[in-house]
């Protein structure tokens, strides 16, 4: 999940409900391209981040749609095992519980799947700083997107969170999930480049967690080799916080992003869940990825910009981005370069609004109001001593231009009476 929501619109920081996990899932995503025999696996890994789902799983719902009608290049039948991370920042020590789905946990071979699943996760923790714990077999998911699939058709899978039966978040889907409710804490006097790189134990907490997923993911694609080398970088974890919690307009995701998009940088970041049109934590996120998993090619801005025209490119497999790049060093210019990376982006529109079933109770019909500008204007008041003094001087220049007027009236016919002519003599 990547928004998160608030009563009020378009505040929604969203840090421990929505980005610790997309954080965490992307520095898994990092940490498994880095390893040497990633291209050797048996099964793909597959990373998705769901856009619109605090709106009752809209971006799930139509993934699962899509497969069930043939309408994305994966069916359901494709999806060996499901691993989501839920709310990871508040650990309580350094526990992190693994969620299944009693229901389908009752069939056989699922249940066999399942085991499968957790022991491997359980195995993979060994050594590090993190506790992977399970609930009770009878206790229902949390709120997840995994639901959505599973209902679809039974798929092994888990769901990690940093709670077992309550949430640890006291501010779920509100405008107080700010940074400091994850504890993000940085020296003062730091400069906005010292900060963007400055490690956070949040950092390095969420980079223990992405560190045994990844080495979890990695078995249960085929991996054979020894994990110990699958490691997280804090370094990149931090830096993602930094972007998606406290300033999006910093140096790396200026570097990372298309020059068209730079306008979606904003000062304060903000994850405000939409029901249709992807936001701005949307295409950021499709940018972070593909900067972590993706390779720079050697191509002309054109043939970026138009691989379809440059025969062997693979244009359905891969994506091709114009990015800005870095600063140069010796001036104010930028080192723009393409980068082909396998990240798509696919419609998170719900499909009870392309079925035209408006009153759907298997889709969500959430619809978003239209937005007008709300005005005010402000007087301020006075002090009690601005007015006295006001008051004073009033009466006092009332009182001079009343005595003004009367001596002026008094002396009228000498002030106001015509001159006499010089040049005229009296006899």
């Amino acid at each position: 999940q990547i928004d998160s929501h608030s009563f009020f619109w378009n505040i929604a920081p969203g840090a421990e409900s929505a980005v610790s996990s997309f954080v965490t899932h992307l520095a898994v995503a990092e940490a498994l391209h880095k390893a040497s025999d990633v291209h050797l696996l048996q099964r793909n890994i597959m990373f998705t981040f769901f856009q619109g789902e605090t709106f009752d799983y809209i971006g799930s719902s139509r993934m699962v749609y899509d497969m069930e009608k043939d309408k994305f290049p994966l069916r359901l039948d494709n999806i060996h095992s499901f691993v989501e991370l839920n709310q990871v920042a508040l650990r309580n020590g350094s526990a992190l519980w693994m969620h299944t789905d009693p229901v389908s946990r009752m069939n056989s071979s699922v249940e066999a799947q399942v085991r499968n699943l957790l022991d491997i996760l359980s195995s993979s923790s060994m050594g590090a700083n993190v506790t992977l714990e399970e609930v009770e077999f009878s206790q229902p998911l949390p709120p997840s997107s995994f639901q959505r699939f599973l209902r679809a058709r039974h798929i092994p899978g888990v769901v990690l969170t940093d709670h077992k039966t309550a949430f640890q978040n006291r501010y779920y889907q509100s405008m107080y999930d700010t940074p400091e409710n994850i504890r993000m804490e940085y020296p003062e006097g730091l400069s906005p480049e010292e900060t963007l790189e400055y490690v956070t134990d949040t950092a390095k907490s969420l980079a223990d967690v992405a560190t045994v997923v990844a080495r979890a993911l990695y078995r249960l694609a085929g991996g054979a080799n020894n994990t110990s080398a699958i490691q997280a970088d804090p370094k990149t974890v931090t830096r993602m916080l930094y972007g998606f919690l406290i300033k999006m307009n910093n140096s790396w995701f200026q570097s990372i992003i298309k020059p068209d998009l730079k306008g979606i940088l904003g000062d304060v970041p903000q994850h405000y869940v939409a029901v249709s049109s992807p936001v701005n934590t949307t295409y950021l996120v499709q940018y972070v990825l593909a900067n972590l998993t993706g390779t720079v090619v050697n191509l002309t801005k054109e043939e970026c910009l138009n691989p379809e025209k440059t025969p062997n490119m693979e244009k359905e497999m891969y994506d091709y981005a114009w990015v800005q790049g870095s600063l140069d060093p010796n001036s104010t210019l930028r080192v723009p370069y393409c980068v082909r990376s396998t990240v798509h982006l696919s419609k998170a529109l719900s499909p009870a609004f392309e079925l035209r079933q408006w009153g759907s109770t298997e889709y969500s019909t959430w619809t978003e109001s239209r937005w007008k500008e709300i005005r005010a204007r402000i007087f301020l008041v006075a002090s009690k001593e601005l007015e006295i003094i006001t008051l004073v001087v009033g009466i006092i220049i009332l009182v001079f231009s009343l005595l003004a007027t009367y001596f002026i009236n008094a002396k009228a016919d000498i002030l106001f009476s015509i001159p006499r002519d010089p040049g005229a003599v009296a006899y």
